[in-house]
């Protein structure tokens, strides 16, 4: 799995070709899934996204009806909420997941800081950067704690100085860069995120159409 993710550090259409990308801070699994039979519905994900979705009918595996785990936590959250948006798989050669970190997880981040840190790779988040910085017309969606951690890179590793994190904080990101734009959102695990599905499908519909 994780030579998987060194080798496509993203989930869906290929970033470089996506026309929406929603960044997040790590891809997070259940400590039992490579022994169970179910990984390999995770490592037939990993490798086409955009298959898996069309022949499933949905985005990712937490959503099959097979999935074997507790549906409440290690990244089920994220993917059950995000389903919410009523995505067909029309929009599968369109979408893309990107993670600050480029290699899969366990465990919740917020209960080992210091690790998450750990595994942080400067040159990932540099390909994050070329992803943001250029000029193919891209929807990003980040939730904020994602935008926070963006900021300490900021001072620590010189990247992502650009973006305007700093102008008024109580209100959401919004800013263009080229042809693509940030939009700040809650994380699609929060339960703030159901008052906003509506708007970000609306966000998602509206830039494809452009």
């Amino acid at each position: 799995m994780v030579e998987l993710f060194r080798k496509k550090p993203y989930q869906g259409q290929t970033p470089q070709n996506s026309k929406i990308i929603f960044l997040s801070s790590d891809a997070n699994y259940t400590e039992q899934l490579s022994n169970s039979h179910f990984f390999n519905y995770i490592l037939e994900y990993q490798n086409d996204g955009i298959n898996f979705w069309k022949k499933y009918n949905c985005h990712h595996p937490f959503l099959l009806d097979k999935y074997p785990f507790n549906k409440t936590m290690d990244g089920v959250p994220f993917h059950r909420n995000f389903s919410k948006l009523g995505l067909t798989s029309n929009y599968a050669e369109s979408i893309s997941f990107v993670e600050l970190l480029n290699i899969p997880t366990i465990g919740n981040k917020s209960e080992n800081r210091k690790r998450f840190y750990e595994l942080v790779d400067i040159d990932h988040l540099k390909y994050i950067e070329e992803l943001i910085l250029n000029n193919k017309g891209t929807l990003f969606f980040i939730s904020n704690g994602v935008l926070k951690e963006m900021q300490k890179f900021q001072k620590k590793y010189g990247v992502f100085k650009y973006l305007n994190l700093t102008s008024n904080p109580k209100e959401p990101l919004l800013q263009k860069l080229n042809d693509n734009m940030i939009v700040e959102i809650y994380h699609f695990s929060s339960s703030n995120i159901h008052d906003q599905i509506s708007e970000i499908r609306v966000k998602v519909d509206n830039w494809l159409m452009n």
